[in-house]
């Protein structure tokens, strides 16, 4: 038997219950609340998670809701766009088994507590998928929703309409299946010794049935090998990374770096705040190391330097650099020069 494993981390990234609030509104329930229940704060909707807070979160929302498949909802509300940067990278491989290699490649920016594995035993593959929580904790609600996000990854990269030879699920079956079978198909096991999903044999060399894009996935993995990994950096550093990625091509303002790191705005500025800078800040210290860096080659035009710092025209540009250093960048240049 061979076996290749995805490694977890402590917590899930950022975003992972992004589907939480879309499904708890829909529902006409308040998210805040729900998760006040579960004995976390609002915040925690962006803040990584580890995997018991999750289950709790889940298990909460379902019994407020009378809805027992509370967790089947989020993970058909959930995106395989909520894994930032590295979706890119993800999906546009040209087979299953270069996905899942490339998601292994990028753990280090999900900072997922969920951990895949695929194990090839002779004719049969299958996905397994193990959570980090208390030995015998009730989690039926997170068990079906990490499962059901593994079915939502498999089908942005084997298609639409992709359904797993069978699912398999360590909880014990409840009492209406027909939600599971909505999502699943019909050939389900529950009380397994794991969950997953069975491949189909022809399903680790199926070619993916759109085109991959060779050059937007190099353009990914630039951008992932320029971040630092949220393991060994503060938000500070990575949000710097995120600005100085972005400048160029207007995606280095609060909305998009917070987006890229898996938070809303307001929780990106919170944790800014605890390592002591705000991000308008961050964003001009970042810009303005760029732009005497840029400066310094005095064989790059002033316009070419305002558009990769973000801005429209020189102009603009030339406000915004007076207004920092107390003099104009063509002046700055000529005394670097001197």
């Amino acid at each position: 038997m061979t076996k290749h494993s995805l490694p977890s981390s402590p917590s899930n990234r950022a975003g992972s219950l992004a589907s939480f609030e879309a499904v708890a509104h829909g529902l006409a329930l308040d998210p805040a609340a729900l998760l006040s229940l579960a004995g976390l704060d609002s915040d925690s909707l962006q803040d990584p998670l580890p995997d018991a807070a999750m289950s709790a979160a889940l298990e909460t929302a379902s019994a407020e809701a009378g809805r027992a498949d509370f967790g089947l909802s989020a993970a058909q509300a959930w995106s395989i766009a909520d894994l930032g940067p590295a979706s890119l990278a993800v999906v546009h491989q040209d087979t299953l088994p270069h996905a899942l290699t490339a998601l292994e490649l990028h753990r280090a920016h999900l900072s997922d507590a969920m951990a895949v594995a695929l194990h090839e035993d002779g004719a049969q593959a299958e996905l397994r998928i193990t959570l980090d929580i208390p030995a015998g904790a009730a989690s039926p609600q997170l068990r079906d929703f990490v499962l059901g996000k593994t079915l939502k990854l498999c089908r942005a990269i084997l298609g639409p309409g992709w359904l797993p030879q069978s699912a398999r699920f360590a909880r014990a079956a409840p009492l209406d299946l027909s939600a599971h079978c909505r999502l699943f198909g019909e050939a389900l096991e529950f009380g397994a010794k794991v969950d997953g999903l069975v491949l189909h044999p022809g399903d680790l060399d199926a070619r993916l049935p759109r085109l991959p894009d060779p050059a937007l996935r190099r353009h990914a993995e630039d951008l992932l090998a320029r971040l630092p990994s949220a393991g060994d950096s503060s938000v500070a550093e990575r949000a710097a990374g995120l600005i100085r990625a972005g400048l160029a091509n207007g995606s280095a303002d609060l909305h998009h770096v917070a987006q890229a790191l898996g938070f809303n705005g307001r929780t990106l500025q919170r944790r800014l705040k605890i390592e002591g800078v705000g991000f308008s800040d961050l964003l001009d210290k970042v810009r303005g190391e760029l732009a005497r860096a840029y400066l310094a080659d005095r064989s790059t035009p002033m316009h070419e330097i305002a558009s990769r710092l973000g801005y429209a025209d020189g102009s603009a540009f030339t406000r915004w650099f007076t207004q920092t250093f107390g003099e104009a960048p063509s002046r700055w240049r000529d005394k670097a020069q001197d």
